[in-house]
């Protein structure tokens, strides 16, 4: 089965350790906080791949002691099951962002973890680096972002037509918002096609601003031998005998650069002793 960006993101996140019990639960709170079910009579939020509902289900029961059917969509309705959820996290969790539900220093970042496998989204390396959590409304996209806030990060919010998101765009805050949740393979496959996509557009100036110097050189020696035609034709013989070396150089070398008109002079010339000649016998004209 062909996966998005995304959904791999959410795979090797849900492949990552959780050692403490309660950034575990962080995690489980995060998934829930997101959702547009939850409710102290029921729970539901999704799970986008295999990998991601046996996670869930694996801490579901592990945190809460709560059984959940193998599907999609995770549900908990029963009130014994919902009495388990919110004995662990409080009374007051599904009505907003509670913090006392974070224990330690990496509380906070497994609840993000958790937000980003529910309601996430990351554009693949390659496409215009956008990162954003599609949350149910403006209460809980205020409160992510505050707690975003808290941590050193400055989110956008926006209100789109059927949910409200907590984004970042641009390539460093991208990056770091991935490392934060512990995203990092993610991270790096961003910075590999950043400097990726910097070497080609270096390539291409450099191709460019070659190419630009090539058609100035290729005009300047056409106007050049123009106009020493015009010279040679009008009265040769009164050309001092320098300028006239130059000009029959420049004549059967057309394709031939200042620095190498200098060099086929005997002696050698330098090139501002070349350009200085042609500039004479063009304003001779």
């Amino acid at each position: 089965m062909n996966i998005s960006f995304s959904q791999q993101v959410k795979n090797d996140l849900c492949a990552l350790p959780l050692k403490k019990k309660c950034c575990r639960r962080s995690f489980l709170y995060g998934c829930m906080y997101v959702t547009r079910n939850f409710k102290r009579d029921n729970i539901e939020f999704g799970a986008d791949t295999p990998p991601i509902a046996s996670c869930l289900r694996a801490l579901l029961s592990g945190v809460f002691g709560v059984s959940c059917a193998e599907d999609s969509k995770i549900t908990i309705s029963l009130p014994s099951d919902l009495d388990l959820v919110f004995n662990e996290l409080g009374e007051g969790a599904a009505a907003s962002l509670d913090c006392g539900v974070f224990v330690c220093e990496g509380c906070r970042q497994s609840f993000l973890r958790g937000a980003f496998i529910e309601c996430g989204t990351v554009n693949a390396p390659g496409r215009a680096c956008h990162f954003e959590f599609a949350v149910a409304d403006e209460k809980t996209a205020t409160e992510l972002a505050a707690l975003l806030n808290e941590l050193g990060f400055s989110p956008g919010v926006t209100v789109r037509s059927s949910f409200v998101g907590v984004y970042f765009k641009g390539s460093e805050a991208v990056e770091d918002i991935l490392n934060l949740i512990g995203a990092q393979r993610a991270a790096f496959a961003l910075m590999d096609a950043k400097i990726v996509r910097e070497l080609r557009n270096e390539a291409n100036r450099r191709v460019n601003c070659d190419t630009a110097n090539i058609s100035k050189t290729v005009d300047a020696a056409q106007n050049h031998i123009e106009a020493i035609e015009r010279v040679l034709t009008s009265g040769a013989a009164d050309l001092p005998p320098a300028l006239l070396i130059t000009a029959r150089l420049r004549i059967d070398n057309p394709d031939a650069t200042l620095a190498e008109l200098a060099a086929l002079h005997d002696p050698p010339l330098t090139k501002s002793g070349v350009k200085h000649r042609l500039d004479r016998l063009v304003k001779m004209l």
